[in-house]
């Protein structure tokens, strides 16, 4: 019995002795994959944190000694745990977080802003060009109305220098009426002389004395005056000796016959002559010719 007992006992221990190799071994392999994901761990995590911003320096990042992922509880005089970093990391990441969010909220309000801009934009943009094309057209319209303002300046010098020209002929004729005025006043006074001289020698209407004139003309028409009726004859050299008052001249115009005039008075070689009303048919005037 004491025998079998020892041999189960040995038999007991082999077997044990083959777990914990089996054990050993398996526990091996799971440690060299801890250790590695340990590894890799520690890796991401520096590199991770050398992406953090270490507080608000934007140019300072966070930075992890090699000793401090490796020490899970602080030993004395030994490295911080692992727990102190991990924790400053993930604050500093809360942090760039909560300012990456408020980037992001003002981003979006910048974005918002900016298409708003860009709709004003390309509305200014339209009616910058609405108003280039209006420009285009008012100054257009300016230079034909400044063509047209032109025109009408020289058309006003031309009316203007037209104007002086006739103000001068104006003032001219003035000066000849007042002295044909002069001269018709002076010629009535001597009308009515003559005609009281002619009465005075006997020249009466209706004188048998027989008139010797020849037939065409005898002169020619120098002063007319509607007003009073009656008109100056320049009498033809041949033609004065035998001009007497009362004799009755026809006056014409190229080939009409203008009407028919009655002579008053003979003063030199001028003849002074009514016109007979009756016989009229346009106004005499200066240069018509008086035939018998």
């Amino acid at each position: 019995m004491i025998r079998l007992g020892m041999k189960i006992a040995v038999i007991a221990i082999f077997v044990l002795n083959g777990a914990a190799l089996v054990f050993g071994i398996l526990l091996f392999q799971q440690r060299e994959t801890l250790k590695g994901r340990t590894q890799k761990l520690e890796t991401t995590i520096k590199q991770i944190a050398a992406t953090i911003e270490a507080g608000d320096a934007t140019d300072v990042k966070m930075v992890i000694p090699d000793d401090q992922l490796k020490t899970y509880k602080q030993q004395p005089g030994g490295p911080a745990p692992m727990e102190i970093p991990l924790k400053q990391l993930t604050v500093a990441a809360q942090d760039q977080l909560t300012r990456l969010n408020g980037t992001r909220s003002v981003l979006a309000e910048t974005k918002t802003t900016l298409a708003k801009t860009e709709d004003e934009l390309k509305t200014t943009q339209n009616d910058l060009a609405s108003a280039k094309g209006e420009i285009v057209k008012l100054n257009e319209t300016v230079a034909s109305k400044n063509a047209v303002i032109e025109e009408k300046d020289v058309s006003i010098k031309t009316l203007e220098r037209e104007k002086g020209e006739l103000t001068t002929k104006t003032a001219a004729l003035t000066t000849q009426v007042e002295e044909l005025e002069t001269q018709t006043r002076d010629l009535t006074d001597q009308v009515a002389e003559l005609q009281d001289k002619v009465k005075t020698l006997g020249f009466a209407k209706g004188s048998g004395g027989k008139i010797q004139l020849p037939k065409g003309q005898q002169g020619t028409v120098l002063y007319v005056n509607p007003d009073w009726n009656f008109l100056i004859i320049g009498i033809a050299s041949e033609s004065q000796k035998n001009m007497v008052p009362e004799l009755e001249l026809l006056i014409q115009r190229a080939d009409r016959l203008v009407g028919k005039v009655r002579v008053e008075a003979i003063v030199n070689n001028m003849a002074i002559a009514e016109i007979m009303n009756d016989w009229q048919q346009i106004i005499p005037q200066k240069g018509d010719y008086v035939i018998y």
